[in-house]
């Protein structure tokens, strides 16, 4: 088992669902704050994400996402911060670890409700009620 395995509160469910990026803050000789990246999960659970992007992220990047869920017609607003960031493909890709940012936001609450459920149906019934 992992370090990062030993650290989870929650366990992880495989999707592949699509992610807007928006970086909040970073340091000047990276991606700029405002920048807007697109990228899909690998894994989700109820207080992070394992997302694969196209552009390094250093860790404590602070990010606004904006995850879409399949058969749904909204997205979740997310706030989160990079844990850690694996270089792939040498250099073309990268994983990114993702601590969501606890919010008062329904979205958030929403989310990890149903996250921590750890039902591979549970994004499936979201917002139904």
């Amino acid at each position: 088992m992992s370090k990062n395995q030993d650290r989870r509160q929650h366990s992880r469910q495989t999707r592949d669902e699509r992610v807007v990026v928006q970086i909040v803050s970073s340091t000047r000789d990276t991606l700029p704050p405002g920048t807007v990246v697109r990228c899909s999960t690998k894994d989700v659970s109820a207080n992070g994400l394992r997302i694969q992007l196209d552009q390094s992220v250093q860790e404590g990047f602070l990010l606004e996402l904006w995850v879409e869920v399949s058969n749904h017609p909204t997205k979740f607003y997310l706030a989160g911060e990079v844990k850690w960031c694996q270089e792939l493909d040498e250099g073309k890709r990268y994983l990114v670890g993702v601590e969501l940012k606890e919010t008062d936001t329904e979205d958030f609450k929403q989310w990890q409700k149903v996250l921590a459920e750890n039902s591979s149906d549970a994004l499936e019934d979201v917002r139904e009620a």
